[in-house]
């Protein structure tokens, strides 16, 4: 099945609405973080904001794939990467430059194999030295999209028409062979080769890479025509209410397996992406807001500098409130504006040629 036309519903350059839902996301990670620890801390959950980010990341990198293959009749892989580099890379390596120079003038005790796994983007697997490594924990979920990035684009644009089952398949199989390495069953326990190439397999494609390969479907189910294209319609609170249940069941408890909780989270955040898409609704009048696009915009660069500020600051004990969130969140925010406009933005000019 052949792409002809970009589906009305996102036809447009910008999608001011999902511009606000990674303000919301991105609010949610700072919160999460600062609530680490408190009476609070099971209420406001980080992985809700990065599981809103996999999702998203999915359908918008598959959304821009297709709407390049149709319109150009091809799909420049080099540029796409050239792309993706451009926006992820500087202001991650202007970071790791940071923290590295705050690890020797202050401290903080980070291997150098946790450095060369970040900067490397190969967090996400078992070969550093401190897995708890706060100041860049965060390179985890960055490994995860980077190593998404290096595989599945090509997939997404040369699979289109079976990518939903051969999407269910590999998520279907993936769990299977946790299921196998996890219980020590059989050749996957016994036969170290095939112990480890498969817990590999399971760590580069587990819970997180599902999360955006939901995202991918979504998309690709607008672009098959199977969801509506046209002007979609839906209950003006009826979004509002289904994110905040999607949020609160996720922060629960209610299903022990983590596996089903973040499934199913994913699926409802699939489902309000689409329906963010009707700007008549309440959840989208208030993700319009221009400070929460505003905040949507910085998103990334927030996310990136966030973990310095928000717990375990590294000159938390050098002076009076140096570890209060009123002190450390303000700045958060003004070093992630200055790390867009005075440095990114560079970048994202540059990234423009290759469109």
């Amino acid at each position: 099945m052949e792409i002809k036309t970009i589906p009305p519903l996102i036809n447009q350059p910008y999608y001011p609405t999902l511009s606000g839902l990674r303000g919301v996301a991105i609010l949610i990670v700072v919160i999460g973080h600062l609530t680490i620890g408190t009476q609070f801390g099971n209420y406001f959950k980080g992985n809700a904001g990065v599981g809103i980010f996999y999702v998203l990341s999915g359908f918008l990198i598959t959304t821009l794939l297709h709407k390049e293959n149709i319109l150009n009749g091809r799909v420049s892989f080099k540029n796409f990467y050239i792309r993706r580099a451009l926006r992820i890379l500087p202001v991650s390596y202007l970071f790791l430059i940071v923290l590295l120079i705050l690890n020797v003038l202050l401290k903080l005790s980070i291997s150098n194999v946790s450095f060369l796994t970040s900067f490397l983007y190969l967090r996400n697997l078992p070969i550093h030295t401190n897995n708890a490594d706060w100041y860049n924990g965060h390179f985890y979920t960055l490994a995860v999209e980077e190593q998404f990035y290096l595989i599945f684009p090509v997939i997404i644009v040369f699979c289109f028409k079976h990518y939903i089952k051969m999407v269910c398949f590999i998520i279907l199989a993936i769990k299977m062979l946790g299921f196998l390495v996890y219980n020590n069953i059989g050749w996957f326990f016994s036969v170290k080769i095939i112990h480890y190439l498969s817990l590999l397999v399971v760590l580069l494609f587990g819970n997180d890479t599902i999360s955006i390969l939901i995202g991918t479907i979504l998309s690709t189910l607008i672009f098959k025509g199977i969801l509506p294209t046209n002007k979609i319609k839906s209950n003006f609170l009826f979004t509002l209410v289904l994110f905040v249940a999607a949020i609160i069941f996720r922060n629960s408890q209610l299903i022990e397996n983590e596996f089903i909780t973040t499934l199913i989270f994913d699926l409802l955040i699939a489902v309000i992406i689409y329906l963010c898409f009707d700007e008549s609704t309440l959840l989208s009048k208030i993700l319009k807001n221009k400070i929460l696009m505003q905040i949507g915009t910085l998103s990334y660069s927030i996310y990136i500098w966030q973990q310095l500020f928000t717990q375990y600051q590294p000159w938390g004990h050098y002076f009076r409130y140096a570890d209060s969130a009123w002190f450390n969140v303000p700045i958060l925010f003004v070093v992630s504006y200055l790390s867009y406009y005075l440095f990114e933005s560079r970048f994202l000019k540059l990234k423009k040629k290759f469109n």
